[in-house]
């Protein structure tokens, strides 16, 4: 299924009955087999499960957000369809006073992508962070993904140098030894 080009995007907060889009939208951008941010070839396993997502949903220190296309299938009116998500987690202040805010679950449905979603997605959530007073917003970036890098380091992200061990299973990785490279960008004005 592709999605037409003629849609409206609207980014709102994730509500309990969109965790189950929210699961096989993450499972298909991370672990699918189509789209160009798939991990399938690295990370064997899924990407996230309902618990994880209703727990980011009931910390207050979370902000999850989805991206919603309203779209004309042949139906009276619009339908519309989870195509996007991200998370962040708000930390406390550092001790110099930074207030860090961490993204992940960033994922665009492999049937909407490189149409400027994932953009807009960023846009709306580092706005919010900068209302609320974050500093720098920070990612996880798996190592052997040239590509992703890249489009971070388009939208505002510098490397830091620090790579970190994979967070989970380390038997799921394709490569033994693989990690995730921190990568941070500032939202002062």
């Amino acid at each position: 299924m592709t999605t037409p080009q003629s849609t409206d995007l609207r980014v709102r907060p994730a509500r309990s009955a969109d965790v189950p889009e929210i699961v096989d939208l993450v499972q298909a951008a991370y672990r699918g087999e189509g789209g160009w941010t798939t991990e399938a070839h690295l990370v064997a396993g899924a990407r996230t499960h309902d618990e994880e997502v209703r727990g980011m949903l009931a910390d207050e220190a979370v902000t999850l957000l989805v991206a919603e296309l309203d779209e004309t299938v042949g139906a009276p009116g619009p339908v519309a369809r989870v195509v996007g998500c991200c998370y962040t987690r708000r930390e406390a202040p550092d001790a110099e006073g930074l207030v860090r805010a961490e993204l992940g679950l960033f994922a665009v449905h492999p049937t909407a992508q490189s149409r400027g979603l994932g953009r807009k997605l960023l846009t709306a959530q580092t706005e919010l962070l900068a209302e609320d007073g974050v500093d720098v917003l920070m990612i996880q970036v798996l190592q052997s993904r040239p590509e992703l890098h890249a489009w971070y380091e388009r939208h505002g992200f510098v490397r830091t140098g620090i790579a970190l061990p994979f967070p989970g299973d380390p038997d799921r990785l394709a490569v033994a030894g693989l990690g995730m490279d921190v990568m941070e960008r500032s939202l002062r004005r």
